[in-house]
């Protein structure tokens, strides 16, 4: 079956779809002609979005969805910058819900978000039962509580052998140590009560599930600072619930995914009046 069809009275021949996705489309005597299916499109929709006389069809797609883009939708460079710099890990939040609105219109950008070969597979959660946060937390806590105890018993064999300890050892240990420290005095160490949890999966066998995860976060992220709403990743949450068959039912994780980025996010209650240092990236220049 051919998703695609080409209104001939509109095309104009400019073939930019042709140069696009040769795959699909070519140009046969004075026509544009196409045969789209599962072989040989991915659903990117470029072909539509470079059609100006908007001649293509696609069975599988959203027609309605390809508004005419606006030239003026952009950011001065110096700004961006600003608001790339103005971003900060925020972990206390004030005790406000997030609007539901808000939540939908950040739930939907995510799919707006690139993905290797075009799969669209990430997948969201909203966790906002306090309840379900605070038990997730605490198994996230023992988990690394765990680690924790692993990584001594690894580092005093090392020792007794006279070796040397890696620090990522050292670094292990003293996570498990301190979140339970932090949790016996009260603290929410691993989500601080944030009124809202993101939690991004996928399937563990598409296409760059890991980067498709963390692109998706990362666009809710600054979207949210447009709206007031801060937020921080979560990385001892992501590490603990790998292959946590607890975690992943508490959350009705399908089978055969995995968490790969994890958000919390709310209404910041502290204000930061200076942006921060960060070391100088290394660059070759080849």
């Amino acid at each position: 079956m051919n998703w695609i069809s080409i209104d001939q009275k509109k095309c104009n021949g400019c073939k930019f779809c042709v140069v696009r996705c040769p795959g699909v489309f070519s140009k046969v005597e004075d026509e544009i002609i196409g045969q789209a299916d599962v072989a040989n499109c991915n659903l990117c929709g470029h072909c539509i979005a470079l059609c100006e006389p908007q001649a293509i069809t696609h069975s599988l797609m959203d027609m309605n969805n390809f508004p005419i883009m606006n030239p003026n939708a952009n950011f001065d460079t110096g700004d961006f910058a600003q608001f790339i710099r103005n971003r900060r890990s925020h972990r206390h939040f004030k005790n406000k819900a997030i609007l539901q609105e808000d939540l939908e219109t950040l739930i939907d950008i995510c799919r707006y978000a690139p993905t290797g070969s075009n799969v669209q597979t990430v997948e969201l959660i909203v966790l906002q039962d306090q309840e379900l946060i605070k038990q997730l937390s605490d198994l996230t806590v023992d988990v690394h509580v765990a680690f924790s105890q692993a990584a001594k018993q690894q580092s005093e064999e090392l020792k007794a052998e006279g070796k040397n300890v890696p620090e990522s050892l050292i670094r292990t240990q003293m996570y498990g140590v301190s979140l339970d420290e932090v949790r016996e005095a009260g603290f929410d160490p691993i989500f601080f009560k944030s009124p809202v949890v993101k939690i991004f999966h996928s399937p563990e066998n598409s296409s760059t599930p890991k980067d498709n995860c963390v692109i998706a976060s990362t666009t809710v992220s600054l979207m949210a600072r447009t709206m007031g709403i801060e937020a921080t990743y979560i990385g001892l949450f992501e590490i603990a619930a790998r292959g946590n068959q607890q975690m992943h039912d508490l959350l009705n994780i399908p089978a055969g995914h995995e968490i790969f980025s994890v958000l919390v996010m709310g209404y910041p209650r502290l204000k930061f009046h200076y942006q921060v240092d960060r070391k100088p990236i290394s660059v070759n220049w080849l």
